[in-house]
């Protein structure tokens, strides 16, 4: 729900946006009622009238068989509040063995090489032909 470009996330594969209207159904907190259509999401979404904070969230997913309605909502917002770093520091974590960490490349076995880009392996073009 929060994204570091919220535009970009709701514009992308936009079909539909419309505003529905004010509420007050939301903790009795004024909000901006919007709804989005997009390729993969509807979604109500309530903004706080005044603050311009999201306050809830209620989203089906289109490719969900089910049609499940999804919610979430927001309250008590507290923005910038002081944080002292001992919140971020774990005696635990600072004493747990270290992990060597690797890139989760693709590693061949030796002799092989990857597939070009649009070509149909003859293992795909066979198992095309038994379907």
């Amino acid at each position: 729900m929060i994204v570091a470009d919220p535009y970009k996330g709701l514009a992308d594969g936009l079909q539909h946006a419309f505003y529905i209207g004010q509420s007050r159904v939301v903790g009795g907190t004024t909000t901006d009622m919007v709804a989005i259509v997009n390729n993969w999401v509807f979604e109500q979404i309530w903004i706080g009238a005044d603050d311009k904070l999201p306050r809830k969230s209620r989203a089906v997913f289109l490719a969900d068989p089910a049609r499940r309605r999804h919610e979430i909502e927001f309250s008590q917002w507290q923005l910038d509040p002081a944080v002292p770093a001992e919140a971020f520091a774990s005696a635990s974590a600072t004493s747990a063995p270290r992990i060597a960490f690797t890139r989760p490349d693709l590693k061949l076995p030796p002799g092989l090489k990857p597939p070009t880009p649009g070509k149909v392996s003859t293992t795909q073009s066979k198992l095309s032909k038994t379907q």
